[in-house]
């Protein structure tokens, strides 16, 4: 059974060259002098970074950081109030029973520093589901997914900025944007896309604290349930939200309702695509277009 909890290190690894970022107070010397002494103020002196998982400069960071011979993840933000507010994520879903390291869970959170603006929780050992999709095992990947849904579809879990059909089109119109200016043709179709879906908008649907970032890499396989992190899109709204995202639902989702929110999802993506532009983006990116022209007919 996969191991839930920090990573246990068996031998050193090399910390990387220090970050520089002036919008993150957490890393605006370059040094890592405020990181540190933020780390010890949470009770974790000593503490050194492993790796950079993710870096959007300007606006957040994750780390990861081992205490000992344990493993953390560290968020760092531009704001304080973001720290705030995914702890007040992480303080609702406890209240809820979805904090307590058995799946369905989301990581033990360890501490936050407003000063660093930054918030620290365990690290999963465990793979994430798309690891379960690359072995074939998508029917375990699907069942984790709807397990986690179905947990959190709690009354009273009412976190987050709404995000019902009018709100999310105002999202999926800047996707559109983003298509439109790295290519007109693609752009063109996604606008059509946005056209159908502004012209059959469902009802709302019950409105609930959601990731908003639903994804497989997201997910873990924690063997007796699901595990999830990185909460930085946390929303409300219908769980077509999420399950748009990972379409692994079943008889929990409204069909027509999902199919909208999975055609916004299969937007977004290819936005994500025009936006950064990889090799080869283009065709992936009308890959994802042509799929949301079928699920929006």
């Amino acid at each position: 059974m996969p191991t839930r909890c920090a990573t246990r290190f068996g031998a050193r690894m090399n910390e990387p060259a220090p970050l520089q970022d002036p919008a993150l107070p957490a890393l605006a010397s370059g040094r890592y002098d405020a990181l540190a002494a933020a780390l010890a103020r949470l009770g974790l002196r000593g503490a050194r970074t492993v790796a950079v998982l993710k870096h959007h400069p300007g606006s957040r960071c994750t780390l990861a950081i081992a205490a000992g011979t344990d493993r953390y993840v560290v968020k760092l933000f531009a704001d304080a109030a973001k720290v705030l507010a995914l702890s007040a994520v992480h303080q609702v879903l406890a209240g809820a029973g979805l904090a307590s390291g058995r799946g369905p869970t989301v990581p033990r959170l360890i501490g936050v520093d407003t000063d660093a603006a930054l918030l620290v929780t365990e690290m999963y050992a465990a793979s994430p589901i798309t690891a379960l999709v690359e072995q074939g095992e998508c029917d375990r990947a699907g069942r984790l997914a709807a397990q986690w849904l179905r947990a959190a579809a709690t009354p009273g879990l009412t976190l987050g900025d709404p995000y019902d059909p009018p709100h999310a089109l105002e999202e999926i119109h800047r996707y559109v944007c983003t298509i439109e200016s790295a290519a007109g043709e693609l752009g063109g179709r996604a606008g059509a896309v946005w056209e159908r879906l502004a012209a059959d908008i469902p009802p709302p649907g019950y409105s609930d604290l959601r990731h908003g970032s639903f994804y497989l890499s997201h997910v873990f396989d924690l063997g007796d349930g699901p595990g999830v992190i990185d909460w930085d899109s946390f929303r409300q709204g219908p769980v077509e939200v999420d399950a748009g995202m990972m379409s692994a639902m079943g008889d929990l989702v409204d069909p027509a309702r999902l199919r909208w929110y999975r055609a916004a999802a299969l937007l977004k993506f290819a936005s994500y695509l025009a936006r950064r532009r990889p090799e080869g983006w283009a065709v992936s990116a009308a890959t994802l277009i042509g799929d949301a022209e079928i699920v929006s007919a």
